[in-house]
Formats: C-alpha cells, structure tokens, sequence
C-alpha cells in the first residue's frame, strides 16, 4: 500500500510538473534563506560561550554620572582595579587586566630579522586571564605571565615568526624597548571569539615599557583597557554590584558618586553596543523573524497552490472515494505528496545554501558553513524545518482535498468561491505582499541613511589625507619628518596628533573658565599641533590658530563650547583663561572653531578643546594635492628614515571613517537580500496563482475576445484582481513598516527625514514586479486564438 501511495505522488508531481516546480523552487528558497539565517544567529549566540565558566565571568564597566545629568557609559577601566577588586572582595575568584596596545615585534630568526606591527591581536596581561578564558596549552602555562619579559603566543603566531621551528624560549623584541621571552604557546582560538588576541605579554612588561602610564591613578580610565573577573558562584553577582557604591566613595572620595561600577555579563559583551559590542541583539531577533517570514511566504504560495490545484484534481479523489478510499486515506495521500515535494525542496535548500553561504561570509567578515552532516544543530535544526514546512504547508490543503465530497467531485459540481474577496488564498497573498513591502521600504531607509552618513559635512576635509603611526614623539625627530615631508611635491601640510577629527575620542574631563567653578559638563580634548586646522580644513569661526608649542599654551575651542560656556558670541571667548581638567594645565583660547563631528555620527556634537601635547600624538595626518604611484613609497622613505626599528603602515582618512557605518552596509546588505528573496518567493506564487486563474478563464477570455476586447483591456482585466491584493497589502503594511523604520533611525543622532517619497518608491517597486509577474501571463493568454481557446473547452 505504501509503495502505491509513494509511486501515486510521484506520478502525481510528474504530471504537474509545472506547480510541483514553482513549488520546489519556492520551498527551496525560502527554507535556504532560513538556513543561512540560522546559521548566522547560532554563530552570534554562540560568541564566546563555550568558555568553562562563562557563567559567571563579567567585564567590569563603569558608568560615569556627571553633574549635568549625563551619563557616559565606559568599558575601561584603572590599571589599579584587578589588583583592588581581588584584595577587596572575597566574592572575586580570578582578576584580568587586559590593556590592547600597538605593538612592534622585531624577530631575530635564521640569521634574518623581521618586523611587524602588530594592532588588533597583541595584549598586555596577567596569569588570571588564562584561568578566565579556556586555551588548551600546547607548552607552559600561565604562570609566566606573572613576570616580567614573558610572552604566551597561539601557534599561528608561533608559526609566523618562527616557522617550523619550536618557538618556546625564542626571543622578541617589543617596541625596540624589552626582549621577550615566549614561554607558553596555546591553540589558536576558535572562530566564536571576539578575544582574538595572539600575542599575549606579561603585565609586569607593561611599566617597563611604558613607566609614564598612570598606574595607581584610578582616574585613568581607558577604553583599550579592560578588566574581567569571575565570581566564586553567579549568584554572588548582585551581593557584589550592592558594594560597589561604597568602593567608589572609599577609592574616589568625593567624586565617588560619579563612577557607577558594575559587571556586565560575558553574554553581553559581544551585543552592547554601549559598551563596544560588535552588533546589537535586537539585530539577532530581526534576522530571526526574517528568517520565519521566508519559511512562511514559501509555505502561503504553497497552500495556494496546492489548494487551486486541488479543485482541477476533484474528480480525481471524487473516483477514488467512490472506489473506496476513506477521508483519511485520501488526506495521507496527498500529504505524503507534500512530504515528497518538501524533502526534495530541502536537498536543494541545503545546496543553495551551501553555494552562497561563501559569499556572505565574505560580505560579513566571519566563516558562514552549511554542512548538516557535520553539524549536528544545523542537522536538527534541518529536520525541524522540514517538520515545520509539512505541517504548515501540507495540512490545509490535505484536509480541503480530503473533504471534497465523491458525488459533487466527480459530476464537476465543485466550484472555488472566487468572489470572496477575503478568501484564505486572497488573504495569504496579502500577507506575502505585506512582508515583502515592509523589508523593501526598510531596505530603502537603510541604504539612504547608508548614503547620508558617507556623504555627510562633518565640519572639515577628509579627502586626499594620509594617516601615519607615530612609534615616538621625540622633538628632533617629528621636526626632521616634518622637513622631510614637506620637501615633496604631492604634500601641502601635514599636522601631528593623538587622533584625527572625526575618529572617536574617549579623552577628556572637566574644565574651568577664567574664574568660575568647574563647569558641570564634559569637554573632549583633542592633542594636537599647530598644523590641525589648515590640514584638516577646520574653519575658524573667530580668532586664529595657536603658535607652535610642543606643551599646552594657547588652545581652541569648538562653537558648542561657546554655547555650553554661556558665552554671548564666539569673539567673548578670545583671549579668555581655560583650564583643562584632563590635561592639568591652563591656557588661553585664541580662536573657535566651527563644529566637528568627535566621532561617527551616532552621537552628536560635543564640547570640545584643541591643544598641543606633543607626548600624546600618536598619528601624523598628511595632506596631498595628488596620488600617484611614487607618492607612498616617498612617504615611507622619509618616514623609515626617522624610525629605521619600526613598521611603516598607513591608512586613508576617508576609508577610517567609511570603517565607522560597517554595520549600516552590514545591515544593507543583509535587508536587501532578504527584501529581494521575499519579494522572488511573492512573485513566484503569484506566478503560480496567475496561471491557475488564467487557466480557469480560457473559455471566458475566448468568448471576450471573439466579442471584440482588446488584448490590452482582457491583460488589464487578468491583472487587476491581483494588483488590488497588492495595493491591500501595501496599504495594511506602511504603518508597520513607518514603526520599525522609527525605531531604528533612533540609535542616529543625524538621520535622514522618513519620507513619503521612501513609500512611494516601495510601492512601485511592489506592484511593479508583481505588475510584471502577473502581466507576462495576461499578455499570453490575451494573445492566445480565441478558436482553440473555446475549442480547448
């Protein structure tokens, strides 16, 4: 019996062939698109959990309340705070300080030397790091870490300074100042990280190499700088946040009730935002809900079509009724038809996914694998989404089958009610449409706020400026980089600094004008030369730009300082005593500036002060008339020349602040993708539904043409009932998409207008395929013989 049921369905899709295949192509798509889906939302939610005690490891954070009612929220941290924290409280069972620091390694191997400069995967830290987070040690362990002139590397990093070579006992040399030795090698790290350090050196190194750093200042908080407990038992995490208020007062004294410690769950680092998280968890929940929404759009286009199918089909299970078989037999029947037709769609589901899943993770920075068989979640996942598509998919249609009755069936009594505007079938469609509408317009909002970020005036000129490290801010050598450099044709000014306009600044502090009390309010402070207005193309809106000093003298301040301060006019400020809290030091405004973005455009303008420090420049900016091929490497030599021990790198300025809305191309990418699956999976089904409607008109639309109708006005005809379902749903869905549009314009501080004009263009471009989809079909039947239409009948 079963072997008839099962050689029935395929005979079945067979002679069907043309719905079975829009069918498969829509369950296949639209279950790929969960795939994908799932595999990126397990990646996310996976980050960093599979450390043994994650459970109960926190990043201590600090929010700053300051006295005009602001809060900052900082990841940083005092170098002084492990060590306190352990001391303190017999709550904390391990104490990380982990301070993120540019580091030039030089290798002397096989007689040869190298260098390299290494950013984002060097650390300086402690022993508890390694009892916080799992590392299978290949050698050593974490002990070393305790003392000074000690390293710990991964072996792709022992491999790529030492080759083949065993790399324990080696010798580096860090920023030409200490020689390391690696004394441990771990596992590389695994890709569900967001620690993806390589290089790990001992934290008594640290004041070596660095002995100004402000190490018993518990006011010197810095984002690169970061500490990590774990607690005994996670239940001891409230009892420890309640001790917090009274260790600031004991530590900070009066300034205690602004630093608000608390501990942010290791769960959360990967998706606070506030803190440095790398995307926001509601992100996680709406590729989520796409991912159903595709699942659902390919399960409506099924029922509807099995269900349009259904009624040529009558007569079919109206004979075989009358034959004997019972309801129940007849519904099983058809349902294993669409169990055949959904694990055929979900073989090709694994195989589109598979193909494109390369591609997006290249899109996303990160590995994207599809291989059920060598993933157990995706396997079961995959089996659930099967499960799910049969029940969703199968079960109406199987039941409206089943309950045809044999009489009616086989004398062809049974008619659709196709009147009912609000039919089951008219209401799916709907639906689709509404989703797909909703991620258009989203899509449209995206890739224009997308747009106005990249092309926005942040207040000064970002092209044509090359960006330098600066290893050392001895006085003769910038002096003799600056003659070197300025000598070149390509170069038209060129300024030293801790960071460029625009590039995210965590310094500053309070500040005290002439006077007066400390202000209530934070002003940025942004070291700089005397070069940084002209090579930046700052404009002054009063004033001029400072004289040279290699020390705080003379300063300048933005327009909304002025404002902040109270001051009438930009001119009231010249001339005029400002003391910098941050910097310890008094000077005199000699000019304003029109305001600059601090950093992306998240947030808004701040208060914010321009003055020299040579100590703290970090970066050399170099403005060119031109780029030619010669001009880097005529850069690079000068720049050799004054730091022959370390690696030249560069960047362009336009491209470090391109970096700042990666999420936003994440985010456009992502929705327009999914907005144009959902919108192909629509169109399929009504494809589909367009040439079951047309085939139940032929003899109508014979008899309309023999009676003179044109073929524009049967296509018109043929294409409206479907174009009014989608007029419906854009009209059902502009209010949702208008609330989720609103929501995340929040998180900007300059965001474009949502406009009508984002509507209208979504709608076109709704009904325009749709129109398309619909009107190919018409246009065919339309121009199909009126004769062999009613002769077909």
């Amino acid at each position: 019996m079963r072997g008839n049921y099962l050689k029935f369905s395929f005979r079945s899709l067979a002679k069907h062939r043309m719905h079975a295949g829009i069918n498969l192509v829509g369950l296949a798509i639209g279950m790929a698109g969960a795939i994908v889906i799932f595999q990126l939302v397990k990646y996310h939610l996976s980050v960093d959990r599979y450390h043994r005690n994650a459970d109960r490891t926190y990043r201590v954070v600090v929010d700053l309340h300051l006295a005009d009612g602001s809060v900052e929220q900082e990841r940083g941290s005092a170098y002084v705070l492990h060590e306190t924290l352990k001391k303190d409280f017999t709550y904390v069972e391990n104490a990380a300080y982990v301070a993120h620091k540019e580091m030039t390694i030089r290798v002397d191997h096989r007689g040869a030397s190298r260098k390299f400069l290494e950013k984002d995967h060097a650390v300086f830290t402690n022993a508890d790091y390694f009892q916080i987070f799992d590392y299978k040690w290949i050698t050593g362990n974490s002990s070393v870490l305790n003392a000074p002139g000690q390293a710990v590397v991964t072996e792709r990093y022992a491999r790529k300074y030492f080759g083949s070579d065993d790399a324990l006992g080696k010798v580096i040399r860090v920023n030409n100042r200490e020689n390391v030795v690696i004394a441990g090698i771990v596992a590389d790290y695994p890709e569900q990280t967001d620690f993806k350090q390589d290089i790990f050196v001992s934290l008594p190194t640290l004041k070596k190499i660095i002995p100004e750093y402000g190490y018993e200042d518990w006011g010197w908080i810095d984002s690169g700088r970061e500490t990590f407990i774990t607690l005994h038992a996670a239940a001891d995490k409230a009892a420890f946040e309640s001790q917090m208020p009274a260790f600031a007062d004991k530590y900070y004294g009066r300034d205690g009730k602004v630093f608000h410690y608390h501990l942010q769950e290791l769960a959360d680092v990967h998706f606070n935002i506030a803190y440095g998280g790398k995307i926001k968890f509601n992100t996680i929940l709406v590729l989520g809900t796409v991912g159903v929404l595709l699942v659902l759009i390919a399960c409506f286009n099924f029922i509807n079509l099995s269900t349009a199918q259904a009624f040529k089909r009558s007569r079919e299970v109206g004979v075989r009724k009358v034959l004997g078989i019972s309801q129940v037999q007849v519904f099983w029947l058809f349902l294993q038809e669409t169990i055949l037709l959904t694990v055929l769609a979900g073989a090709v589901s694994v195989l589109i996914s598979w193909l494109f899943a390369p591609l997006l993770g290249t899109w996303l920075g990160l590995s994207v694998a599809v291989n059920p068989f060598m993933d157990w979640q995706l396997f079961a996942f995959l089996a659930l989404l099967l499960v799910f598509v049969v029940l969703m998919a199968g079960v109406y249609p199987a039941f409206v089958v089943s309950s045809f009755n044999p009489v009616k069936a086989i004398k062809g009594l049974l008619k659709e009610n196709n009147r009912s505007f609000f039919s089951v079938r008219k209401s799916l469609v709907v639906t689709q449409f509404s989703i797909s509408f909703v991620l258009i317009a989203v899509s449209t909002l995206i890739i224009l706020q997308s747009e106005y970020l990249k092309n926005k005036d942040l207040g000064m000129d970002k092209d044509l400026v090359l960006h330098l490290n600066l290893p050392e801010t001895e006085t003769a050598k910038l002096a003799a980089l600056r003659n070197e450099l300025a000598a070149l044709p390509e170069v038209t000014d060129l300024s030293f600094f801790r960071s460029a306009p625009s590039v995210q600044v965590s310094g500053g502090g309070t500040i005290k004008f002439e006077n007066r009390d400390w202000e209530k309010f934070v002003a940025r402070s942004r070291a700089a030369d005397d070069h940084f207005v002209k090579t930046y193309g700052l404009k002054l809106v009063a004033g001029r730009a400072p004289m040279h000093s290699d020390t705080l003298n003379e300063l300048l301040i933005n327009h909304k300082l002025v404002k902040a301060l109270g001051l009438k006019s930009p001119e009231d400020a010249l001339n005029r005593r400002l003391h910098v809290g941050d910097a310890g030091k008094t000077g005199t405004i000699v000019g304003v500036l029109s305001d600059f973005n601090n950093g992306d455009l998240y947030t808004g303008i701040e208060p914010t002060i321009v003055f020299a420090d040579q100590k703290r420049y970090r970066s050399g900016g170099v403005k060119l008339s031109r780029l030619n091929a010669q001009t880097i490497n005529r850069i690079a030599a000068a720049w050799q020349k004054q730091f022959p021990e370390n690696v030249f790198e560069y960047s362009f300025y336009d491209e470090e602040i391109a970096k700042f809305y990666q999420r936003e191309e994440l985010a456009t990418r992502l929705t327009t993708t999914f907005a144009l699956l959902s919108v192909c999976l629509s169109c399929l089904g009504l494809f589909g539904l367009a040439i079951f409607a047309i085939e139940q008109r032929t003899k109508e639309i014979g008899v309309r043409k023999v009676l003179g109708a044109s073929v524009a006005g049967i296509t018109a005809m043929l294409s409206m009932d479907f174009l009014k379902l989608v007029l419906v749903a854009i009209v059902m869905a502009s209010p949702v998409a208008w609330y989720l549009m609103d929501k995340w314009l929040q998180d900007f501080a300059y965001r474009i207008d949502i406009h009508w004009g984002i509507f209208a263009l979504a709608a076109f471009l709704a009904a325009g395929i749709a129109l398309l989809t619909v009107g190919f079909q018409s246009v065919k039947a339309a121009l199909t013989d009126p004769v062999k239409s009613l002769r077909s009948e």
